[in-house]
C-alpha cells in the first residue's frame, strides 16, 4: 500500500512548527537584512557627515545668532530667495550655540561670518563629493541581488501561491555612489550677493 500524501491541516502543522522553530519566514530575513546593510552604510555616512559638519554648523549658528535669529538682517548680502537656503540649512543642520551670540548691526560682520559659513560648505560639499564614491557598496550588493534572486521563490515556498509572491516584488538596483548622494546630498550653498575673489 502506498503511503497518503499528508493533507492540508498536517502540512500547515509543519508550517507552523518551522515558523516557530526558525523565526520569521526566509523571505522576510533577507528583506530585512537588505535593509539592516543599507542602514548600516548610511549610518557610517551619517557619522563621518556629522562629523565633517561640526564647523559649519557652528558658523551657521553665529550666523544667525549675529543676525539676532532671523535671516532678513541678511538680505542686502544674499541674492534674492536665498534666504530660503539659509532656512533649510538650520532645519538640516539644526545649530545649538553653547553661548549666546550678540546680534549685530555691521553688515560688514555679517557678511564676513556668511562669507565664512559659504566656505566652510562648499569644503564639506568637495569633501562628500569626493568620500562618497570611496564608500564600500559590495556586501549591500551582493545582499541586494541574492535579494532579487531568491525573495520570490522564498515567499512562494511560504505562502504557497505563486501570485502572492509575485504581487508587489520589485526588483532593487545595485546601489552606486550616484544613489548614496541621492540619499545623503552635498549642501545648499547660499548664493552671496558680493562674494570675495
Amino acid at each position: 500500500m502506498k503511503p497518503s500524501a499528508p493533507g492540508r491541516e498536517e502540512r500547515d502543522g509543519v508550517f507552523q512548527q518551522l515558523l516557530a522553530a526558525y523565526g520569521q519566514p526566509a523571505y522576510v530575513r533577507r528583506a530585512r537584512g537588505v535593509q539592516d546593510a543599507l542602514e548600516k552604510v548610511l549610518a557610517q555616512c551619517r557619522q563621518r557627515r556629522d562629523e565633517w559638519l561640526l564647523m559649519p554648523r557652528i558658523h551657521l549658528g553665529v550666523l544667525r545668532g549675529l543676525a539676532g535669529g532671523r535671516w532678513e538682517p541678511l538680505a542686502p548680502l544674499l541674492m534674492p530667495g536665498e534666504a530660503a537656503v539659509l532656512e533649510e540649512l538650520h532645519r538640516l543642520l539644526e545649530p545649538r550655540p553653547r553661548l549666546p551670540i550678540t546680534p549685530s548691526d555691521s553688515l560688514r560682520k555679517l557678511a564676513k561670518a556668511l562669507a565664512t559659513l559659504c566656505e566652510g560648505l562648499e569644503r564639506f560639499n568637495a569633501r562628500w563629493l569626493e568620500f562618497v564614491p570611496t564608500v564600500d557598496l559590495k556586501r549591500l550588493n551582493e545582499l541586494r541581488e541574492a535579494y532579487n534572486r531568491w525573495y520570490v521563490l522564498e515567499k512562494e515556498c511560504a505562502v504557497r501561491s505563486v501570485t502572492t509572491a509575485r504581487a508587489g516584488f520589485v526588483p532593487l538596483e545595485p546601489m552606486t555612489p550616484e544613489g548614496l548622494l541621492a540619499l545623503l546630498p552635498p549642501l545648499p550653498v547660499p548664493q552671496q550677493r558680493f562674494k570675495k575673489g
